[in-house]
């Protein structure tokens, strides 16, 4: 009769089968930086601002600026970062940009929505000429907007 060898896996195998698990969902490759800043709108903190670091060939990383003007980007739901490289940054109120929500209707509709559509100027946005260099050794960025370049 044959005899089976055990059917446990060798201990020096355990390691090679879990960096292979770890490299499979394709993040890895990315080499996502964990980046964080900073935005001010004339010297005070800009609160509830979406900040996007836009990639050349399309997508890119966003976080959202809490009460103190400090956010730090995702690359997706699930993690967190941003892929190194030259960036077009983008900053808008986080309100402007709900999901259906039109920023020429909400500047019309209210005060509160044309003071807020009329803070970040377009300059910072639509029409941004922010740029940024994200690195391993480059991942913090501050961004003093003024309401009136």
């Amino acid at each position: 009769m044959l005899k089976l060898k055990s059917p446990l896996v060798p201990w020096y195998i355990i390691p090679l089968l879990l960096a292979g698990c770890a490299a499979a969902d394709g993040y890895a490759e990315l080499g996502l930086v964990n980046v964080t800043g900073e935005v001010t709108l004339d010297g005070s903190p800009l609160a509830g601002a979406r900040v996007v670091f836009e990639s050349e060939g399309g997508g890119g990383s966003e976080g959202v600026t809490d009460s103190a003007g400090k956010f730090r980007l995702r690359y997706d739901s699930e993690h967190p970062g941003c892929t190194p490289g030259l960036k077009t940054v983008r900053i808008t109120l986080a309100s402007a940009n709900e999901e259906g929500a039109d920023p020429d209707a909400a500047a019309g509709g209210s005060a509160e929505g044309a003071s807020a559509i009329e803070s970040i100027p377009a300059i910072y946005n639509r029409d941004s000429g922010l740029k940024a260099e994200v690195s391993a050794t480059q991942r913090e960025f501050k961004f003093g907007l003024k309401s009136r370049p």
